[in-house]
């Protein structure tokens, strides 16, 4: 019996373990990725939320110019200080391409949309 108990404890702790790691999305970009979780998430919530705010064109133009229009869009909401110094940062050029490719990833008319492991 007691080898039983042992058995069945492993098993769920083996799926509560896979079970963790369900929430996180399958994504091609993995630099876009992170450079979107580190920058935007904390307003705009996982890429499916965030990137699925745009068209893979829009995300092109938003991001276009050193990110003119998307800065314009953040200007004048609450909380929007960091992310606009990012956007006008040198690291969100070198992060532009990388970053623009997520949010095409998860833009609402791509038609592989990561799902979750």
């Amino acid at each position: 019996m007691k080898i039983i108990n042992i058995a069945i404890a492993s098993i769920l702790i083996v799926s509560i373990s896979y079970a963790k790691n369900r929430g996180i999305h399958v994504v091609k970009e993995k630099e876009g990725q992170k450079y979107y979780l580190k920058e935007c998430a904390k307003c705009h919530h996982s890429g499916k939320i965030g990137g699925n705010m745009a068209t893979q064109e829009e995300w092109k133009e938003l991001l276009e110019n050193s990110a003119a229009k998307l800065i314009a869009l953040h200007k004048g909401e609450e909380n929007t200080t960091e992310v606009i110094r990012y956007l006008k940062s040198k690291r969100f050029e070198k992060e532009h391409n990388k970053l623009l490719k997520f949010l095409q990833e998860f833009a609402n008319d791509s038609e592989d949309i990561p799902t979750c492991i």
